[in-house]
C-alpha cells in the first residue's frame, strides 16, 4: 500500500544543532518508535562551506529524492553525494545502488517532483552561513510526531506534500530500477 510523503526542511540559527536533534530522531528510528523514509543534515558554516552529512532512512529511493532536493539546494555535487550515500547505506553498499541513487539524483527536478520553485528558493535563502538544516522525507503517519522534535528548537520548517501521484509515478520507477538490475545480475 502507498502512503502519502511530506517533505520537512527544518532550519536551525546554529551549526551543530541540526545533529542534535538528528541524533533524537536517529534514536528513535532505531527503537521503532519512528519510520522515516530518509533524512540528513546539511550544515553551512561561517565561512560559507556546506557540508552534507549525517544521513540516514530506509528507502534508497527516497533517499535518492532527498539528495537530488539537496542537489537542487546546494548544487550538483550534493544531489550525487546524497543520493549515493543514501543508496550505499540501505542497500549495503551496492555499486547498482549507488549507480541508480546518482541516476535518480540526474533526473530529479523541481518540476518531476511537483515542489514549487518559490519553496525551494525560500528552503536555499534559508539557509545561510552559520546555520544547519535536516531535510527529511517522512511518511504521514509520522509526521506529527516528527514536527513535534523538530519545531522545538528550529528556527524556521519548511514543508512540503508530495502528491500521490508523484509518489506512485516515483515507487513504480524505483521498482522498476530495482528489478532491471537484478535480472543483470
Amino acid at each position: 500500500m502507498k502512503t502519502s510523503k511530506k517533505l520537512i526542511v527544518a532550519i536551525y540559527n546554529e551549526e551543530h544543532k541540526a545533529d542534535e536533534e538528528f541524533k533524537i530522531l536517529s534514536s528513535k528510528e532505531k527503537k521503532d518508535e519512528l519510520d522515516l523514509k530518509a533524512y540528513t543534515v546539511i550544515t553551512k558554516s561561517k565561512e560559507g562551506k556546506t557540508v552534507l552529512h549525517d544521513t540516514e532512512g530506509r528507502d534508497a529511493f527516497w533517499g535518492a529524492v532527498v539528495g537530488g532536493l539537496i542537489g537542487m539546494l546546494v548544487g550538483p555535487v550534493g544531489a550525487m553525494y546524497g543520493a549515493a550515500v543514501f543508496a550505499s547505506q540501505v542497500i549495503a553498499g551496492s555499486l547498482a545502488a549507488g549507480v541508480g541513487g546518482g541516476a535518480i539524483a540526474g533526473w530529479l527536478n523541481s518540476e518531476a517532483l511537483n515542489v514549487p520553485t518559490d519553496l525551494l528558493k525560500d528552503i536555499k535563502e534559508s539557509i545561510h552561513p552559520g546555520t544547519s538544516a535536516i531535510v527529511a522525507v517522512v511518511e504521514d503517519e509520522w509526521v506529527e510526531e516528527v514536527e513535534a522534535i523538530l519545531e522545538s528548537g528550529s528556527q524556521m520548517m519548511h514543508h512540503y506534500q508530495f502528491s500521490d501521484s508523484v509518489v506512485e509515478k516515483f515507487e513504480e520507477d524505483w521498482d522498476k530500477f530495482e528489478n532491471e538490475q537484478n535480472v543483470t545480475k
